[in-house]
């Protein structure tokens, strides 16, 4: 089982890169008007709050993981998560040292 399935079943959802804009929550990168590139993490292209969904600088594992765990679900069925690029934010080594260190909550 690779890192990315052992996270996902920790955390009862599924990552995809193919995209999807019916999906719980979206990571991906945007080009300014201006030739920058900033990082969006939203529950919807439609409601992104400026403040809280656009990042200037790469989000860190921790900052994704974070909006991942909010991320309500009603039933069994995990939540799905698109991801532009899952090498780029959800590094092998940080993802390997979550597991570990939550490893107990997904025998629960």
């Amino acid at each position: 089982m690779t890192h990315i399935q052992q996270l996902e079943k920790l955390l009862n959802v599924k990552i995809v890169e193919d995209w999807n804009p019916n999906v719980e929550l979206q990571i991906y990168t945007q080009s300014t008007a201006d030739g920058y590139e900033v990082y969006v993490i939203t529950n919807g292209e439609e409601q992104i709050y400026w403040e809280d969904d656009l990042y200037y600088y790469e989000p860190s594992f921790d900052d994704i993981i974070s909006r991942i765990e909010e991320i309500e679900t009603y039933d069994d069925d995990p939540a799905v998560i698109y991801c532009s690029d899952i090498e780029q934010f959800f590094n092998e080594y940080e993802v390997e040292d979550y597991i570990e260190q939550n490893k107990d909550e997904e025998n629960d």
